[in-house]
């Protein structure tokens, strides 16, 4: 295997003074949350419906078979992830799954081969796996119904649809009718348009797959978890950190690390079918537009700045009264803007609200 997995793109921040928001940590959460949560990554559209849909669910069994398949059988394969509108950026990884070991990743995508690095996350559910604890939650906002069969990598597939509550669909799952493997997965916007997606190329099942990537990266899951305490003692020190950025938007975890003795908190937000990561820390950014935040550009209006990425990986990033603030996700625009509209507006712009409507090119797993 060869060149770095899932992640793809410049994840780097922007300095917040002195005491920057570390590039390799965001990176690292990146790829750990991507591997851990981008089969749920999906939309869900505050325009298109808000209120929950109704209806039964005779797809939620099928999808929980998936979630214990994706832990307990070996495979292996090369999985698409495409991006961005459209789904237009296409990155290709390889994937090895062995059950009690760990799953590896490598970027098989030719623009990555002079990096030669893996990852590898120990004991987890691989790429395409599906959380039991964001099952839930999509089984709480959307429909989730069979839809037919279909075909990937020549395996007989049944085709699960999240529908939102005015019928369009969420998201959709290809789940292999023989072991139950969750094999592709689609995200839809509001509109309809394909916004983020990852299957298989090609795959293997059995015991006989391939050897974890010897020399990778250990992945790990990012800072420690912050306790309901932890949480509420920040707010009350003057940290923004809502438990509901929209009405299905929830926090399902807040975790937290130290950078130069200074603590970056982490929140992500999920509907059950969708990871917006948002990075809090004390500070500012630094002055010198572009430059402060790799791979991103300054918008400015109306005295505000926000630092705008657009590689797919949709990012923002702003200071506020004293913090900053950088939200990253693989998500149709709808929904980080409903996230990013949550937070406090850039100082000394009212750019925060026209973010939330006008910025439209805009990951970390449960238990909290």
């Amino acid at each position: 295997m060869r060149g770095r997995a899932a992640g793809g793109g410049s994840a780097g921040g922007p300095r917040a003074g002195a005491r920057p928001i570390p590039a390799d940590l965001v990176v690292l959460l990146l790829l750990t949350s991507l591997v851990l949560v981008v089969a749920l990554s999906s939309a869900t559209s505050p325009y298109a419906s808000r209120v929950p849909a109704s209806g039964g669910d005779d797809g939620m069994a099928l999808l929980r078979r998936a979630a214990e398949a994706g832990r307990a059988t070996a495979y292996e394969g090369v999985q698409s992830v495409g991006s961005g509108n459209g789904a237009q950026a296409v990155r290709l990884v390889e994937v090895v799954h062995r059950p009690g070991e760990g799953t590896g990743f490598t970027s098989a995508s030719p623009a990555s081969l002079d990096q030669e690095s893996a990852l590898v996350v120990g004991k987890s559910a691989a790429m395409l796996a599906i959380d039991d604890g964001l099952l839930r939650d999509l089984a709480a906002n959307y429909r989730v119904t069979r839809s037919g069969t279909a075909a990937v990598c020549g395996r007989t597939v049944t085709v699960i649809d999240a529908r939102r509550a005015d019928g369009t669909v969420a998201g959709r799952f290809w789940i292999d009718r023989e072991t139950a493997l969750p094999l592709r997965k689609d995200t839809m916007d509001a509109s309809g348009r394909v916004a983020y997606s990852t299957g298989f190329v090609e795959v293997a099942v059995g015991e006989d797959t391939g050897p974890l990537p010897a020399s990778a990266e250990q992945a790990a899951p990012w800072g420690d978890r912050l306790s309901a305490g932890d949480t509420h003692a920040l707010r009350a020190d003057g940290w923004h950190l809502p438990g509901h950025v929209a009405w299905d938007l929830r926090l399902v975890e807040a975790r937290s690390t130290r950078s130069d003795g200074r603590p970056i908190v982490h929140l992500g937000y999920s509907d059950g079918l969708s990871m917006v990561s948002v990075f809090v820390q004390q500070g500012r950014l630094a002055g010198e537009a572009p430059g402060a935040a790799e791979g991103m550009v300054p918008v400015a209006d109306d005295g505000g700045t926000v630092y705008v990425g657009d590689d797919g990986q949709q990012r923002r990033m702003w200071e506020s009264g004293g913090f900053v603030y950088t939200v990253i996700a693989d998500a149709p625009p709808e929904l980080v803007d409903s996230a990013v509209a949550a937070f406090p507006a850039p100082d000394g712009s009212g750019l925060g609200p026209r973010m939330g409507r006008g910025l439209d090119r805009l990951g970390a797993w449960v238990g909290f």
